[in-house]
């Protein structure tokens, strides 16, 4: 209770923003309708060791996330409402271990308060909060590993190192080999963050008991899975997700720089604030300073020499920065005046604004054109708002200028919120998924043209897969072999389609996906528009 009430507000800024998200908003293709997919199969056929997708295991990914969608179904019932709110309850326990962690490192409450805030409502972090994705539950585990870590370092119990383990076997469960990324710089070399005289080479006896209990945590999911899964899905898992990723992880098919601007985009806006980079030439000063230099520069290093580089890939660092600049806040005094501090925070939403009314006024492509001129400027005067607002803030103690920040991101995430329903109904995929399942359920089979991640499936509760082909022969093919067919392509928002050739068409991101009946499949093959 005494927790909570401490981080009450940190989470209200994940809740208040991320239920109007969950409650209002479609499921994004093509990650968070392909991983609700997978985990609506693995009901659909009582495949709970082997995820699939369109009938076929799927390797891509540990399950430990679809049985958390499967645990909420089985409580709840199957729906699509109360999905989204996992990953915010990870949010929140991440805000806790997080807070947790600045105590073992400074055991001073400012400190700890300011980095709870600052994860919050950093704006990648509260995004990713109310997305069907991995990398907010990865973090969880990952700041579990390190919480252990630092546990074990100052009372060498076992219980800590045993959490440790846990949290590594969580990580495997949750995204696979590549929590090790972001745990081993710290566990390898801890001769360069604990105080001196408190390193013993028994640290790596004791952490290779955490290593154990992790690959005992994920064999015993691997091997029924490996032995139930068949020879492909066993190679997959087995060899080419672990050994193939981490031989083709260095061709630099990204240049080694590419997270850098990334992360400054993934920092706001906290970047934004001289005082939390104010202390940084001080860091070496003191044991909690050096851990983070060796949490974070090891991990970015090794995240700029893979070459699949995602932006989401750098969400597990967040709270590792949040920690940086909440201690820089923290120490200055507390009744110390802000004076202009804020105004380049202040400046970013005003000159936001002010871009995006500008935008408003020319001819709109891509995402702005599917946001429309009316979300788009009350999206620009709402920003607006908010940078004048931040002007007119004067003199305002740390602690202040710290809650505003934040309530700055909650007011920037609900106007995208509110001013994006053109550019979110762009995403909505319900109306063609019931139009499918209607076709399925008359015994049609549906093609599908070019490779299918599964977008349909759980929006639609389909039973059926689809049937992905690649060429226009196949498509042929398949169409004189079976009495009721139907196709769904991609075509562009100009082409001209009849009515009578298609059973249900709808705007999907920039494109149209048509769902043709056999009299539509044929006029595309006889004019060879399926390319």
């Amino acid at each position: 209770m005494n927790l909570l009430k401490r981080l009450w507000f940190p989470f209200l800024i994940i809740l208040v923003p991320g239920a109007i998200f969950a409650l209002a908003l479609p499921y994004f293709p093509v990650d968070e309708t392909r991983y609700l997919s997978v985990a609506w199969e693995m009901n659909l056929h009582d495949s709970f060791i082997v995820p699939l997708q369109n009938a076929l295991p799927y390797s891509h990914k540990p399950p430990l996330l679809f049985w958390l969608f499967n645990l909420d179904w089985f409580l709840f019932g199957v729906n699509g409402v109360t999905l989204r709110f996992i990953p915010m309850l990870f949010s929140l326990l991440s805000i806790t271990l997080l807070y947790k962690i600045s105590l073992l490192l400074w055991d001073e409450e400012k400190i700890a308060r300011y980095a709870a805030i600052i994860l919050s409502s950093t704006l990648s972090f509260l995004l990713w909060s109310a997305l069907i994705m991995f990398d907010v539950v990865l973090t969880f585990w990952i700041l579990l590993a390190i919480y252990g870590l630092l546990s074990a370092s100052r009372n060498h119990s076992v219980k800590s190192w045993l959490l440790t383990g846990i949290a590594i076997g969580g990580g495997l469960l949750t995204k696979g080999p590549v929590v090790f990324v972001y745990i081993l710089p710290v566990a390898l070399f801890p001769f360069l963050w604990l105080p001196k005289g408190k390193f013993t080479a028994r640290w790596y006896a004791w952490f290779m008991l955490s290593l154990g209990t992790g690959i005992a945590v994920i064999l015993a999911w691997l091997i029924p899975a490996a032995l139930t899964g068949g020879q492909e899905y066993r190679e997959a898992i087995l060899w080419g997700q672990t050994v193939n990723r981490v031989a083709n992880s260095f061709a630099h098919q990204r240049p080694f720089w590419w997270y850098l601007p990334w992360l400054v985009a993934l920092l706001l806006p906290w970047i934004l604030l001289r005082p939390v980079w104010r202390g940084c030439s001080r860091l070496t000063n003191d044991d909690g300073g050096r851990f983070l230099i060796i949490w974070i520069a090891p991990t970015l290093v090794i995240l700029s020499l893979i070459s699949g580089k995602q932006v989401h890939y750098l969400i597990p660092l967040i709270p590792a920065f949040g920690l940086l600049m909440a201690k820089n806040l923290a120490a200055l005094d507390n009744g110390e005046k802000t004076a202009r501090w804020h105004y380049p925070l202040a400046a970013f939403y005003t000159v936001l604004g002010i871009v995006l009314v500008t935008l408003s006024f020319r001819k709109l492509g891509g995402a702005m054109e599917a946001l429309g001129v009316s979300g788009l400027r009350a999206l620009s005067f709402g920003l607006i708002a908010i940078g004048i607002t931040l002007f007119a803030l004067n003199k305002q103690s740390t602690i202040r200028l710290v809650n505003y920040t934040a309530l700055s991101s909650v007011a920037f995430f609900i106007l995208i919120l509110f001013s994006g329903n053109a550019f979110f109904d762009s995403y909505d995929l319900h109306g063609i998924s019931r139009a499918i399942k209607e076709k399925q359920d008359t015994g049609y089979k549906v093609m599908h043209y070019g490779k299918y991640h599964g977008q349909y499936q759980f929006i639609g509760r389909l039973s059926q897969p689809l049937v992905a082909l690649e060429t226009e022969r196949a498509i042929g093919e398949y169409a004189a072999n079976n009495d009721k067919v139907a196709l769904i392509t991609y075509e562009p928002r100009t082409k001209v389609i009849k009515e009578e050739d298609v059973y249900f068409q709808q705007p999907f991101r920039s494109k149209l996906v048509v769902l043709w009946n056999r009299k539509g499949i044929a006029d595309l093959i006889e004019r060879h528009e399926i390319k």
